[in-house]
């Protein structure tokens, strides 16, 4: 898995990028709204708040769903060697389910879907963490993997303890998505490193 993993480098780097993109265009739309940076994307359409939630809901399935596919791309590229790929399968046939339910099924109740989100989130972020156990032979990018786990544990957590909604949320998907994708970028940029060496 792992000298698959470096030759797919490429693929952490487009996951990494995706959250962080989510992450900016999220944060730019919090900061518009609440007045403090101008109306930057033309977010300005989406001002009722209910409009707000169910447009952050259908991002945040796009980022699951093409996040997850390109998890189960890199298992597959492995499957059979006799390592960890189902890790990297379960966590993108998770991601894409949790996609995939949030734009066939819009009629479903917002804070329902949330909650699946946070539940999505811990389930993946302990998947990555286990993921980044498993990374025997490069022991010391270990790093990026436990904390990008750790914060979609943190993301979950909050949403299921504290019922986070409204201009908080997006505050707290913004961040995730930056926090998250910037680890998956730092993998991505030592695996290649690593494919090069090897």
């Amino acid at each position: 898995m792992h000298h698959i993993m470096a030759k797919f480098w490429w693929i952490l780097g487009v996951r990494g990028l995706l959250g962080i993109l989510l992450g900016l265009v999220s944060l730019a739309w919090v900061l518009s709204l609440d007045g403090y940076y101008p109306d930057v994307f033309a977010m300005s359409v989406f001002t009722k708040w209910a409009s707000i939630l169910a447009t952050l809901v259908l991002l945040l399935g796009l980022y699951a769903f093409l996040d997850g596919l390109f998890a189960v791309i890199l298992g597959a590229q492995d499957y059979g060697d006799g390592r960890r790929w189902w890790a990297l399968i379960w966590e993108g046939i998770l991601s894409v389910s949790l996609g995939l339910l949030t734009w066939f099924k819009p009629e479903a109740v917002v804070l329902v879907l949330l909650n699946w989100i946070a539940v999505w989130a811990i389930l993946t972020g302990l998947l990555e963490i286990f993921q980044g156990y498993d990374l025997n032979e490069y022991k010391e990018r270990r790093r990026p993997f436990f904390y990008a786990g750790l914060c979609s544990v943190v993301f979950g957590g909050l949403i299921l303890l504290f019922k986070v909604t409204g201009t908080e949320l997006v505050w707290l998907v913004g961040i995730y998505a930056f926090a998250s994708g910037i680890p998956l970028v730092v993998m991505s940029a030592r695996l290649r490193q690593f494919a090069k060496a090897h």
